[in-house]
């Protein structure tokens, strides 16, 4: 599946399905918001928000938050809950494919979150561009928490093989799992704070998820 097919789904699945992956926040995000809060961060930046579940939390618990994704669908959806919300000041929504960078300067926020962003279609050396991105635009400090699916995931290794570790779903979207060793590896310039394991039960299927916190020095 080419690049522009697989946002072309993301388009098409949040354009019919207003709440795909449900209307509550996931329980990463949950997490995070005490992470945050415990080292004091204020301005976070969301990479791959969707329709805005996560976004929505961050901004009702106070955080100034930057929301990024390069589903058009996904981001005027955001940009309507906030105005709904009347939090529209808090969230700044952008329309953006990380592959080109994020469009923010040096140590600009105090925190980046992803859940199940790196987990997409994206090669490994596209996925270290973007976290090396995320550690120029955070502070000295600063984290990144992010999720991606593992190699324990019920999924792994099935379906139509897509090249590295990526198997095309029975849904249709590609999907890369992670190892620890891979986690390290793309780990470089960051202070590893923990790798742990949990089961993310959201829908179509549960899913086995790595929940990866790390510091820029």
């Amino acid at each position: 599946m080419t690049e522009g097919e697989q946002r072309n789904q993301w388009n098409s699945t949040y354009s019919s399905k207003p709440n795909f992956f449900g209307a509550e926040p996931s329980d990463l995000a949950i997490r995070a918001v005490d992470i945050f809060r415990k080292n004091g961060c204020r301005k976070v930046l969301e990479l791959g928000c969707g329709q805005g579940r996560d976004t929505c939390l961050f901004a009702k618990e106070g955080f100034q938050v930057i929301a990024l994704d390069y589903s058009e669908s996904g981001i005027c959806q955001m940009r309507e809950k906030a105005k709904e919300m009347c939090m529209d000041k808090n969230v700044e929504c952008v329309c953006q494919d990380l592959r080109a960078g994020i469009p923010l300067p040096d140590g600009s926020v105090d925190a980046v979150y992803s859940h199940m962003l790196f987990t997409m279609e994206l090669w490994e050396k596209e996925i270290q561009f973007i976290l090396d991105e995320c550690n120029r635009v955070l502070r000295p400090g600063g984290l990144n928490i992010y999720s991606v699916r593992n190699d324990h995931d019920p999924h792994f290794g099935k379906g139509p093989h897509k090249g590295e570790d990526m198997w095309q779903n029975p849904i249709g979207f590609v999907v890369h799992y992670f190892s620890e060793e891979k986690i390290k590896r793309l780990s470089k310039g960051y202070e590893i704070v923990h790798v742990r394991e949990f089961d993310d039960p959201s829908k179509p299927f549960t899913k086995k998820l790595y929940e990866v916190l790390l510091r820029k020095p």
